[in-house]
């Protein structure tokens, strides 16, 4: 994947549209691009041999909205990042078919995880090194999309309550109050570490 978005990055150094001197800026976001592309082509692919494609789509469509501004847990490899995330995406399929029909206990747990993800929002890690007034804007937007995005799929659940769609977008809140918790976890045993170390 490095070398097809250098190549790419070459390309347009090539026909004037990007300067040298930004190469590896934009070789990074050309390679996380494509590496984006590639995930959700195969995510889309896949949920459609399962014959779930919209119940996925919705799933990311949610998913995505609310991790824009909440963060959440990151691998440190690309292929961690690739796997984790085609993983996740797929396993939608068969947590909603286990867990389907129970529209109480999903109201529960989307309100659980619209107060986890309202309480924890998003930290400053150090992949992110955002200034004070940034942290709190993101925290502002999380807690908003949060809490709108909550709030329709529990109506959604409670009006059409045997639609598994709905499980799908309760999905979507519950995966990143749980991305939320593992990177704030991990944050603190990392920090732990390194005082232990000095």
């Amino acid at each position: 994947m490095e070398h097809l978005s250098a190549c790419v990055t070459d390309r347009m150094i090539a026909l004037g549209i990007i300067n040298s001197d930004d190469k590896d800026c934009y070789c990074y976001s050309v390679q996380g691009l494509l590496e984006k592309s590639l995930c959700l082509t195969l995510i889309v692919l896949l949920a459609t041999v399962f014959h779930s494609f919209i119940e996925v789509i919705a799933f990311l469509c949610v998913f995505m909205l609310i991790r824009r501004s909440a963060d959440g847990f990151h691998c440190k490899t690309t292929v961690g990042c690739f796997c984790t995330s085609t993983i996740m995406a797929l396993s939608t399929i068969w947590t909603s078919r286990i867990f389907s029909g129970y529209s109480l206990v999903w109201v529960g747990v989307v309100v659980c995880s619209v107060i986890t993800l309202c309480i924890v929002a998003t930290f400053n890690n150090p992949e992110l090194n955002l200034t004070e007034r940034e942290l709190n804007h993101l925290k502002k937007r999380s807690r908003i999309t949060s809490l709108m995005t909550g709030g329709i799929t529990v109506v959604i659940i409670l009006v059409i309550p045997n639609n598994d769609i709905v499980y799908y977008l309760a999905l979507g809140i519950v995966y990143n109050a749980l991305s939320l918790l593992i990177a704030k976890i991990t944050e603190r045993r990392d920090q732990s570490d390194g005082k232990e170390k000095t």
